[in-house]
């Protein structure tokens, strides 16, 4: 054995350093000096195959660790590099069964029975892993060991059919049962092992007996777990045991006055004992039946158990009532008035008890009217920039009278005559607040385009009163009245929706985009910059503002498609394809750091993290933003490489996999859509779109423009690749009915993105007409004639002549829009085209090739003429761009004006916007479209 181990720390040593620095060439020449000496030297074979695998050859590493592998090596330095190969090349079956081999050789090394437990868990072998933790309780007798046995067990009911689901869960509860009749269960989160079992078969009082049946140092531990107190007060009210649930979040609220979960709990018990109490008594009133009332007797028996007494014999229930609550209430807010932190819960919780009083107790009325307690939380934490989210729920039923007398009350409290710099800085979010609060109330919402244009005027000056008051924050903070900015970009978006105007949107840019300036790091500002850019076709710009925000590892999934969703729009190919690469590492390091964070949970015994961290692992495997990406990108890609047949066929052939694009139902049912589409401020009513959607400037990405954009590239990829059209007709069929059934709900796709669809639907059909003419069907020659007309046709109706004189200042994502998208659809008829001629001069001799040939050149006469004539209306358009004698701020201003623009200080700032950021980016889109138009005629 010793012949095949054994060699010395001091000769290794020195490759472990060449690899750390990936000098491999180093490496692997010190590696195979060493291996002619001992050439049976398991450590430098193990050693050579990460070598090999780091350098790219797979095969020659697979090779080397295989012939390791086979003599069931136990070292750890051993099997340390076979698992960075196995894991690196997803083989993760082979570390478990090295590891498995390794403990078989070494059954009392508890190191290596670790190790392969965590193995199991990184291939979410459940089953593995539950047998696994039994082996390791048995052999090393740690109580740790048996739960991670009981995890598994809940793991495997959770992935398993319903019918084995409940035999999992079941023994999961019978070998905890077990465990704490045996003393076993000692810590918290062993207790929320216990609570997961119960909880997830709904045996919610079994739970709270457990939680209230604890002993000894185990009480006070989970009494200081904040979760686990959650827990147990929200069984007290699934439980029916409001008294004990009122008397639990009264003990959390004297930890945490500000704990809003427990206000919650607090409130809805008291409801429901009120609303018992009330039918007791309408109970006893309308009792006249001598039996019935003894039957209700027994009934009230049964239920005084959870009645409890107090000390008089008087029923508690009937002690806990509105009057109750309100002075609880009233005795935190006193303690908290005379707090220099004074916390804001006690406070809110009045005004949502009050609101429960108004909306359900019509025999009730509020101490308070709901007016007055708002303006009063207004005064009192209107400087707090949570007060807008905290009083939203309660204003959303105000009459226009009560709007407007709420605001102009709560802009008198504020003392615009104070002297100290920080009573200023309050000030300026309490007005800020004020304006916020004034647009939710929508008492914006009939404002008049003059009204309009001077109260944008009044923010801007907002604004720029507050930037004295910052001069000494840092640069990654933001100024004190950056919301100013954000509201008065509302105002204009409103206006642009309203009437259509671009120049409103230009103005938003320019009060964002100077800014910024000011508040380097502001995401508000970028996100809404990024869409404002977007509406008008830019796209250069938002990737620069895009990249600034750095965002990382989460957030490039819920983010992404704020700049990656119709990427393909805006002609960039390779910037944008690049934006949608840049996405996919949060991905490939989901496969990678996430099973660590499971280990890590399951090494700690941090049970109430597992689920967590495996559902976080599952949505990100199953990301629909992940899918919708991958769609973007092989159209990107395809539009890219085919301005010639021959890249547009090596494409296909390379990179589609048509087991790769899924589509079906059951695939996009599987999906989770994580993306943010409400991290953006939004003022606006709840009754009304949020700014989000004001913004958004086309549908929202969905399935079904999955579906579509999957099934094109496969029916592309057969076109070439396979002679037999039966596999092509459920593709085409299912493609025509997506496109419809989008035509029928309007949602998902825009019109332009149905076109492409209906396109590849008649493109699909002229591929099978032409195989079946030369099967020898002639009749089919008449259906192919008839469907090259009907492309023809539809290709005139979809041109882009109706460009031809647009303004500048009215340029827009649509128009980007609808010329990339018409020169994409050019691309699939020119690429489907040059396949269907390809295959007639490969049989050229055949009868009849000729006339089909004819009625191809008259497709491709008819496509190059209308690509001829779109690269015009390019082409003009760029000069027009580019010789400036449209002045673009001259023809803004001319429609309406405010302030900002016709400060002369502020001219070079708008003019290099419109110059380096607007003009340059529909420049670029424009030259890259004609470049691509060229490449195909």
């Amino acid at each position: 054995m010793a012949s095949i181990v054994d060699v010395s720390e001091r000769k290794i040593r020195p490759i472990y350093e060449a690899i750390e620095i990936s000098n491999y060439k180093s490496a692997l020449s010190q590696c195979n000096k060493l291996l002619k000496k001992q050439p049976e030297a398991l450590i430098l074979k193990a050693l050579k195959g990460l070598i090999l695998e780091r350098t790219g050859k797979s095969e020659e590493a697979l090779q080397l660790c295989s012939q390791v592998k086979e003599k069931k090596p136990s070292d750890e330095p051993i099997l340390q590099a076979l698992t960075m190969v196995y894991r690196s090349l997803g083989k993760l079956d082979e570390v478990i069964q090295i590891y498995e081999n390794a403990v078989r050789q070494s059954p009392n090394n508890e190191e290596l029975a670790n190790h392969w437990f965590m193995a199991l868990v990184r291939n979410h072998d459940y089953k593995g892993q539950q047998q696994a933790g039994l082996k390791l309780h048995k052999s090393f007798k740690v109580n740790k060991y048996l739960f991670w046995s009981i995890m598994s067990l809940v793991l495997q009911a959770e992935n398993a059919p319903e019918s084995q689901s409940t035999i999992f869960i079941s023994l999961a509860e019978r070998m905890m049962v077990k465990a704490v009749n045996e003393g076993r269960m000692r810590t918290t989160e062993e207790v929320h092992l216990y609570m997961i079992i119960l909880l997830k078969q709904n045996k919610t009082k079994e739970a709270l007996e457990v939680l209230e049946s604890l002993k000894d140092d185990l009480v006070q531990k989970c009494e200081n777990d904040t979760e686990m107190i959650h827990i147990r007060n929200d069984l007290l009210l699934k439980t029916d045991n409001w008294t004990k649930a009122i008397d639990a979040s009264k003990s959390s609220l004297e930890v945490n006055v500000d704990d809003w979960k427990a206000y919650l709990i607090y409130i809805d018990s008291l409801f429901h004992i009120i609303d018992s109490n009330e039918k007791d008594e309408k109970d006893e009133k309308g009792e006249k039946d001598e039996k019935d009332e003894k039957e209700k007797k027994d009934e009230k028996g049964e239920k005084d158990e959870k009645d409890e007494k107090d000390e008089n014999g008087e029923s508690l229930n009937k002690k806990l009532n509105l009057d109750a609550a309100r002075e609880f209430l009233y005795s935190l807010q006193k303690k908290e008035s005379e707090s220099n932190d004074v916390k804001r819960g006690p406070f809110l919780a009045e005004l949502e008890l009050e609101k429960r009083v108004i909306s359900g107790k019509k025999e009730s009325k509020p101490a308070k009217e709901m007016e007055t307690l708002t303006i009063e939380y207004a005064r009192r934490f209107g400087d707090k920039s949570s007060c807008f989210e905290d009083l939203k729920p309660y204003l959303k039923d105000f009459s226009l009278e009560t709007s407007k007398k709420f605001i102009e009350e709560f802009k008198a409290s504020i003392d615009n005559n104070c002297e100290d710099e920080k009573s200023k800085i309050r000030n300026v979010q309490k007005n800020v607040n004020a304006y916020k609060l004034e647009r939710y109330l929508g008492l914006l919402s009939d404002i008049n385009e003059s009204d309009a244009m001077a109260y944008v005027d009044k923010l801007w000056q907002s604004y720029n009163d507050a930037l004295q008051y910052g001069s000494k924050l840092l640069d990654t903070e933001n100024q004190y009245g950056d919301e100013f900015v954000i509201l008065a970009s509302h105002i204009l978006i409103d206006l642009h929706n309203r009437k259509d105007q671009n120049s409103f949107l230009f103005y938003a840019i320019f009060l964002l985009d100077k800014a910024l300036h000011k508040s380097k790091y502001n995401f508000q500002f970028k996100l809404l910059l990024i869409r404002l850019y977007q509406a008008l076709g830019i796209i250069l710009e938002p990737l620069e503002l895009y990249k600034s925000m750095d965002i990382k590892h989460v957030q490039l999934d819920t983010m992404s498609h704020y700049i990656c969703a119709r990427s393909s729009s805006f002609a960039i190919y390779e910037d944008v394809t690049q934006a949608c690469y840049d996405t996919l590492p949060i991905y490939r390091s989901n496969d990678v750091e996430t099973p660590e964070m499971i280990v890590q949970a399951y090494k700690y015994a941090t049970f109430s993290k597992i689920q967590e961290f495996i559902q976080f692992r599952k949505e990100l495997d199953n990301s629909q933003q992940k899918v919708l990406i991958d769609r973007e990108i092989i159209r990107l890609e395809f539009l890219s490489v085919s301005k010639d047949f021959k890249g547009a066929i090596e494409y296909l052939e390379r990179e589609i996999d048509i087991s790769d694009l899924n589509y079906d139902d059951s695939f996009c049912k599987s999906l989770y859509d994580n993306r943010d589409f409400v991290v953006m401020n939004n003022y606006n009513s709840s009754k009304n779109k949020t700014i989000e959607e004001d913004t958004r400037v086309s549908p929202k990405l969905d399935n079904t423009w999955l579906k579509i954009f999957s099934i094109i590239p496969q029916i592309f990829k057969l076109m070439h690749t396979n002679n037999n059209v039966d596999s092509l007709i459920p593709l085409i069929e299912e493609l025509e009915k997506s496109v419809e059934l989008e035509n029928k709900e309007g949602l998902g796709i825009t019109l332009e993105e149905r076109y492409i669809g209906k396109t590849v639907v008649s493109l699909g059909r002229l591929y099978i007409a032409f195989k079946e003419v030369q099967g020898g069907q002639k009749e089919s020659v008449e259906k192919l004639s008839k469907i090259i007309d009907e492309i023809i046709s539809e290709l005139k109706d979809k041109s882009t002549k109706e460009f031809s004189e647009v303004k500048l200042q009215e340029l827009s994502w649509k128009h980007m829009h609808r010329f990339s998208t018409f020169i994409e659809t050019c691309n699939y008829i020119i690429v489907v085209n040059k396949i269907v001629n390809e295959t007639i001069n490969v049989k050229n001799k055949k009868s009849g090739n000729k006339e089909l040939a004819q009625m191809l050149q008259v497709l491709s006469t008819s496509v190059k003429e209308n690509l001829e004539s779109t690269k015009k209306q390019l082409s003009d358009l760029n000069e027009r761009i580019k010789d400036g004698k449209e002045n673009l701020f001259s023809c803004i201003k001319s429609e309406n004006n405010i302030e900002f623009c016709k400060d002369n200080e502020n001219l070079s700032f708008i003019n290099a916007i419109l110059t380096d950021k607007v003009s340059l980016s529909w420049q670029s889109s424009i030259e890259s479209m004609i470049q691509a138009i060229g490449f195909r005629i």
